[in-house]
């Protein structure tokens, strides 16, 4: 969740194609995973929504440093991401997300301020994670083009053909993305993908505007610089899960007690966030 530490992500569609796909919707109880339309109604309802309202999305995962063969714990992370979408004339969809992130003690859950890397026995400052807010175009395709460029920054997207076993309905996405940082003697790497789970039903649905998926998240990144590695040899992995489409009261406690208490206000109206750019997309 999704980049933060990356740059951006998400997706969908409208117009000529999206028009068809909403009729799908209201006429159809059968599953189209396999032509272009199909493949967007789905990747619609299971990763954003068939309307313009908020979407709100979580996940918890664990972080780990990867050295040679070793594989340590190093600390939590509980992120939301919020985001709207619409359609735009020519059949893809304008989208603006922002997240919200905090690093956690792997063992209280307490979120960290500061942090003694066990790599170099420095204790050093945490700063709050996630990505302010940004917009991107999801196309017909499925692909993904940001809203502006960013210099030094290189990514690449992909959604991988959509699965349905027995009830359920799986869809990965992934992405990767490589950013030179000035001063900097080699890119910061992001790496994710994200293995979504919904019900073939709701999916299937009459009138279905969005559907809560289950989220399996895995990512593989170089150091984070607040670590101050330097050229330590090695990198970060982390995995855990989330829910896609879904509301505050699922979310993790953890994040929601540090926003209550770091962000004053935010959980009152999260669309706040997005209101600028989001006035621009219409």
């Amino acid at each position: 969740m999704l980049m933060d530490r990356r740059s951006t992500f998400a997706g969908l569609a409208a117009g000529a194609l999206l028009a068809p796909s909403m009729a799908m919707a209201r006429q159809s109880p059968s599953l189209d995973l396999a032509s272009p339309a199909g493949r967007l109604r789905s990747f619609s309802l299971m990763r954003a929504a068939l309307d313009e309202q908020l979407c709100s999305s979580w996940m918890k995962a664990r972080y780990y440093a990867v050295v040679e063969d070793r594989m340590e714990p190093l600390f939590g992370v509980v992120a939301a991401v919020f985001a709207r979408y619409r359609p735009k004339p020519d059949g893809s969809l304008a989208a603006v997300s922002a997240e919200i992130a905090w690093f956690t003690d792997t063992e209280t859950g307490a979120v960290l301020d500061e942090f003694r890397n066990p790599w170099t026995g420095k204790t050093v400052k945490v700063p709050e994670g996630g990505l302010s807010p940004s917009s991107y175009t999801i196309g017909r395709d499925l692909s993904l083009t940001l809203g502006r460029t960013v210099p030094g920054l290189e990514m690449k997207h992909e959604v991988l053909p959509i699965e349905a076993r027995g009830k359920d309905v799986w869809m990965t996405e992934r992405s990767s993305s490589a950013f030179t940082i000035p001063g900097t003697p080699r890119p910061f790497r992001y790496s994710e993908s994200n293995i979504l789970r919904a019900d073939a039903r709701a999916l299937s649905a009459k009138g279905a505007k969005r559907v809560t998926s289950d989220v399996g998240f895995t990512n593989v990144c170089s150091w984070r610089p607040w670590l101050e590695m330097g050229d330590h040899p090695g990198h970060m992995t982390a995995s855990g899960m989330g829910k896609q489409n879904t509301t505050l009261d699922t979310f993790p406690p953890a994040w929601i007690e540090a926003t209550k208490a770091r962000r004053p206000g935010f959980l009152d109206d999260p669309a706040k966030l997005l209101a600028p750019l989001w006035d621009k997309t219409a």
